[in-house]
């Protein structure tokens, strides 16, 4: 019997590394489909969601792909919410919760657009192209409001996109719900069984976020989120040059979104609680904090 054991046990152990490995190796030719899952997203149930105070236009990016993209424009001087949405989503209830109430009530327009290969645009996504996709939304919203300060909104994936985009683009706002420091910390803290490092699209926000051009910085996570756990978002609050980190204790990865908008709004216009100031700047000169902004 034992000799039995001695041989099998040889052949087990090599069945299960073949199987791992072929575990590996699918998730490895299907991860972009994983990460951008826009073959499943169905937008019509959402086609309704706008009124006619919003304008559908085609947003042209700087290497030819053409957007869905959705415009209501601020009052005079007023801020603009460039959103990106999360990558099972759509743009529509991104438009439709920054151009109602309490956004509207305050002057707020919004644009928002669907990532290149999702429903509606053209392309294959890709963390690169998605880039390139916010540096057209946000071209497009000065354009069309050039007196307006930007607010850059992102939920889950599109957090990704809106660190990135705060990178490389001065904004009253960076407003992130249930971000990630990096796709791959995802993979290591949702299916630790799956190696992150083979991630082609990687979204390290945590090395992006130190550089961020953004006045204000509020990060709001679900306590109870699973897709994105909530230790991730604080590992990017870390790395952040300033800002707040809003806990919402009963919220998942979904529910949270809109819960605490009266909070950032009153955040954007009167900017960091004087009694919180010494704890919203993580590093730098208490001079440096953001200025309240203007009425």
């Amino acid at each position: 019997m034992r000799g039995f054991a001695v041989k099998i046990l040889p052949r087990i152990v090599l069945g299960l590394a073949l199987m791992y490995g072929m575990v590996i190796a699918g998730a490895y030719v299907i991860q972009n489909e994983l990460v951008f899952p826009r073959r499943f997203v169905n937008a019509a149930p959402f086609m309704n969601m706008l009124g006619p105070d919003f304008e559908r236009f085609t947003l042209v990016t700087a290497d030819g792909e053409e957007l869905k993209a959705y415009w209501k424009p601020p009052h005079e001087g007023r801020p603009v919410v460039v959103a990106f949405h999360g990558n099972g989503s759509v743009p529509e209830p991104m438009a439709a919760r920054f151009g109602r109430a309490p956004w509207a009530n305050e002057g707020y327009g919004v644009l928002a657009f669907a990532y290149r290969g999702y429903p509606g645009s053209t392309g294959t996504p890709s963390e690169t192209g998605l880039i390139l996709d916010g540096d057209a939304a946000i071209a497009k919203a000065r354009k069309l409001a050039p007196e307006s300060p930007l607010i850059l909104h992102g939920h889950s994936l599109g957090t990704g996109v809106a660190v990135a985009m705060s990178e490389r683009h001065a904004s009253r706002g960076l407003i992130l719900e249930a971000p990630f420091s990096s796709l791959p910390d995802v993979v290591s803290s949702t299916m630790p069984f799956l190696p992150g490092f083979l991630l082609q699209n990687t979204f390290f926000s945590v090395s992006r976020i130190g550089s961020s051009q953004a006045e204000i910085i509020a990060i709001v996570h679900g306590e109870r989120d699973r897709v994105v756990p909530p230790q991730l978002g604080r590992l990017l609050y870390a790395a952040a040059p300033h800002g707040l980190f809003l806990a919402i204790a009963d919220a998942d990865h979904l529910s949270l979104r809109g819960m605490r908008d009266l909070e950032l709004i009153e955040l954007l216009e009167q900017g960091y609680p004087q009694e919180l100031i010494a704890e919203v700047v993580h590093d730098g000169p208490l001079d440096s904090l953001p200025q309240r902004m203007d009425n």
